[in-house]
C-alpha cells in the first residue's frame, strides 16, 4: 500500500508538472522555445514549495503530514476541474503540487521502494502527461465537459477526469498506508540551504539562456553555471544524497524530456521502458552501469546529426534514466524533494531558429531569427562534457559514507 500510495501521489505531481509545461531538452533537434517571460514560473514555484514543505513537515507527526498531503491533493483537483481559475489557479496548482511532492517524500522516508515509486511516477507523468492528453483527445465521440463561463474558466475535460481519478486513489492510498506510521526524522537546514538557492539560480540561468537575443557564449555560460550549481549542491547535501540530484541533472542534459510518445503504442512503450528500468535498478542497483548508460546516450546524441539512428533508440532513454535514478536511491526525504524537480527546472531551453512575421512597407515576409546560437554539434559536445563531469562527481560522492539519520 505504501508503494501504491507513492505511485498515485507521484502521478498527481507529474501530471501537474506536465500541465505547467517543462522546458525542451537541450539536445533535442525538434526542441522549441518554451520558457516563461518571467523567472518565477510554475516549475520554480513548485520546486521551492517542495523544498519548504519537506522541511516544515520533517518534524511533524505522520497524521499531520498525511492531512497536509491529502489537502494539497484536493487543491490540485479543484484547479484541474476549473474551481480555482486565473492567476490564483496557476499559483494554487503549482504550490499544491509542490506540497504533495514534499509531503510524499517525507512519508516515503528512506524506503527505496516508496522513493522509487514516487520518483518514477512523477517523472513519467511529467514527461508523458501531454502525450496522454493527446491520446485521450483522439476520440471523436462525445466527451464529458463542464459548463464554463469565460475563457479563463476553460477546462480540459480529459485532464480533469484523469486527475480526479488519480487524486482520489492518492488520497485513499495515502490514508490507508500512513494512518498508523511514524515519520522518520531527516535533515532540515541543508535542505533549505541547497533547495532554495538552487531552484532560484536555475531559473535565472534558464531565463538567460532562453532570451531571444541570447548569443552562443551566453548560452554556454548558462550551461556551465547550471553544471556548477548542480555540483556544488550535490556536495553540500549530506553523505551520498547528492547522487540523485546529479543523475537527474545529467538526464536533463542528454534529453530526458524528449521521451517519444506520438501515439498509443509509443506511449505504452515509453511507460513500459520507464517501469522496466526502475524495476531492474531496484533489484540490481549498479550506479556505474547507470552512469555508463547515460554516457552512451550522450555519445549517441553527438552522432545523431550525422548518422540515422534506429527509432528504437528513443525508447532506450526512459529505461536508462529510470535505471540510473533508482540505482542511487535511497536518499533523505528532503534531498529527494529537491532533486525530483531538477529534471524540469534545470533544463535549458533551446530553439535553433524561430520564424517570425514582419510587416514590410508593401508586403509581409517571414524572417528567420536565430534565438540560440550553438548548433547541434556544439550542443552535443557540451552535453557529453557535462555528463562526463557529472559522472566523475558521482564517483567522488560514492566514496562518502551514507548518512542514515541527520539533523544538519
Amino acid at each position: 500500500m505504501k508503494v501504491l500510495s507513492m505511485l498515485f501521489a507521484g502521478f498527481v505531481v507529474g501530471y501537474a508538472i506536465s500541465d505547467i509545461g517543462p522546458f525542451d531538452s537541450l539536445l533535442s533537434r525538434t526542441a522549441q522555445f518554451g520558457s516563461s517571460a518571467t523567472i518565477v514560473n510554475g516549475l520554480t514555484v513548485l520546486a521551492l514549495t517542495a523544498a519548504l514543505a519537506s522541511v516544515v513537515l520533517a518534524r511533524s507527526s505522520a497524521r499531520g503530514v498525511l492531512v497536509v498531503a491529502i489537502g494539497a491533493v484536493l487543491v490540485v483537483v479543484f484547479r484541474a476541474v476549473g474551481m480555482v481559475t486565473g492567476m490564483l489557479g496557476d499559483w494554487s496548482g503549482a504550490v499544491s503540487a509542490g506540497v504533495v511532492l514534499g509531503a510524499s517524500a517525507v512519508l516515503a522516508g528512506r524506503d527505496r521502494g516508496a522513493q522509487a515509486s514516487l520518483a518514477v511516477a512523477a517523472i513519467g507523468a511529467g514527461l508523458l502527461g501531454n502525450a496522454l492528453d493527446a491520446l485521450l483527445q483522439a476520440d471523436d465521440g462525445p466527451v464529458f465537459v463542464w459548463d464554463v463561463v469565460g475563457a479563463e474558466d476553460a477546462v480540459a475535460p480529459e485532464r480533469a477526469i484523469v486527475m480526479v481519478i488519480a487524486a482520489s486513489g492518492a488520497a485513499l492510498a495515502l490514508f490507508l498506508a500512513f494512518r498508523d506510521k511514524e515519520v522518520q526524522r531527516c535533515e532540515t537546514r541543508r535542505t533549505l540551504l541547497v533547495g532554495l538557492p538552487l531552484t532560484f539560480l536555475a531559473g535565472v540561468l534558464s531565463w538567460i539562456a532562453g532570451g531571444h537575443d541570447a548569443r552562443s557564449v551566453e548560452w554556454l555560460c548558462a550551461l556551465a553555471g547550471m553544471t556548477a550549481i548542480a555540483l556544488l549542491a550535490s556536495f553540500v547535501l549530506p553523505g551520498r544524497d547528492g547522487l540523485v540530484l546529479l543523475v537527474l541533472f545529467a538526464s536533463s542534459v542528454i534529453g530526458s524530456v524528449g521521451f517519444g510518445a506520438e501515439d498509443s503504442l509509443q506511449l505504452a512503450v515509453s511507460v513500459v521502458s520507464l517501469i522496466a528500468g526502475a524495476a531492474i535498478g531496484y533489484r540490481w542497483p549498479q550506479m556505474y552501469v547507470g552512469l555508463g548508460g547515460l554516457l552512451v546516450l550522450a555519445g549517441a546524441a553527438l552522432i545523431e546529426g550525422y548518422v540515422a539512428l534506429p527509432t528504437v533508440s528513443q525508447f532506450v532513454l526512459p529505461f536508462v534514466v529510470s535505471y540510473a535514478l533508482v540505482s542511487v536511491l535511497s536518499t533523505a526525504p528532503g534531498s529527494l524533494a529537491i532533486a525530483l524537480p531538477a529534471l524540469f527546472t534545470m533544463t535549458l531551453p533551446v530553439t535553433m531558429y524561430a520564424a517570425s512575421s514582419q510587416i514590410a512597407s508593401t508586403y509581409d515576409r517571414a524572417v528567420g531569427t536565430r534565438t540560440t546560437e550553438p548548433d547541434h554539434l556544439m550542443l552535443s559536445v557540451a552535453g557529453l562534457v557535462v555528463v562526463s563531469v557529472v559522472t566523475v562527481a558521482c564517483a567522488m560522492l560514492k566514496r562518502r559514507p551514507t548518512v542514515v539519520n541527520g539533523n544538519s
